[in-house]
């Protein structure tokens, strides 16, 4: 799941004779984090910008034409889960799967059972074009034409997406322990107690999707696709620096990190 970052590239029409009623000025930004904006929103262009930066939370602009970007989405791979306090050290949130509820008649069996079963939509994964592609809103108001560019630019930091932020920084974690591992070998440097109960639970198509995630963010380099090597690149030995350095020594160690 992608931070996402809109900046104010420019102006169609003439801004200075028309100048923008919301005082829009190239140059300024909002930043969606993962639970809240950083910037100033027109609210004119609220409802296309909330497309725009939803397409790129899910997708990181790497799904190809005629994908829905949801396709992408690493949430439906995982399991149900409850809220339980003592399990933040692992996921960041606060969440504990539970892989089994005999009342609900449901068991989650890793790459077979969905979170949700949304008809249309075909899951997808790893880094899909592997290009970041930018979306570009341009203001309905004829007299300026604001223009506006979204990128994906990193993982999220909070919100319900920082259980998958915290996945894929311990799936980067383990690639430089075994050079040359191929994508679908990662599961088996995890014990069963680290695949299972920390929220998200993995499964193969959980890690491909997560993979490409960092894959388009170029935090890795891939070969062959999800049964290719894959390995850490410079960005992501800074990347995996930086969030150990983020942890506490109680998530340190829950985290094996």
């Amino acid at each position: 799941m992608f931070k996402v970052r809109a900046t104010v590239i420019g102006f169609d029409e003439d801004e200075k004779r028309h100048p923008c009623h919301f005082q829009y000025k190239i140059g300024d930004t909002v930043v969606w984090d993962g639970e809240k904006f950083n910037g100033r929103i027109c609210p004119s262009i609220m409802r296309p910008f909330a497309e725009k930066v939803s397409i790129l939370y899910n997708s990181g602009g790497r799904h190809k034409e005629g994908e829905i970007p949801n396709s992408y989405t690493p949430f439906l791979h995982s399991p149900y889960s409850v809220y339980d306090p003592a399990y933040k050290k692992f996921d960041g949130v606060g969440f504990r799967p539970t892989l089994e509820r005999p009342e609900q008649n449901y068991k989650f069996i890793p790459d077979v059972t969905l979170f949700d079963n949304i008809p249309g939509l075909k899951l997808l994964g790893g880094p899909g074009t592997g290009i970041r592609k930018k979306e570009i809103l341009v203001c309905g108001d004829s007299h300026t034409h604001m223009r506006m560019e979204f990128e994906a630019f990193d993982l999220v930091d909070y919100g319900d997406g920082l259980p998958y932020t915290r996945r894929s920084l311990s799936i980067l974690n383990k690639i430089p322990k075994k050079p040359g591992i191929a994508v679908d070998k990662i599961i088996n440097e995890f014990d069963d107690a680290e695949r299972d109960n920390i929220y998200p639970s993995l499964g193969q198509n959980l890690i491909w999707t997560l993979v490409g995630e960092l894959a388009v963010l170029d935090y890795v380099k891939l070969e062959d696709g999800r049964t290719g090597k894959v390995a850490i690149t410079e960005a992501g030995k800074k990347k995996l620096t930086a969030f150990k350095k983020s942890l506490t020594a109680e998530e340190k160690k829950a985290l094996r990190m």
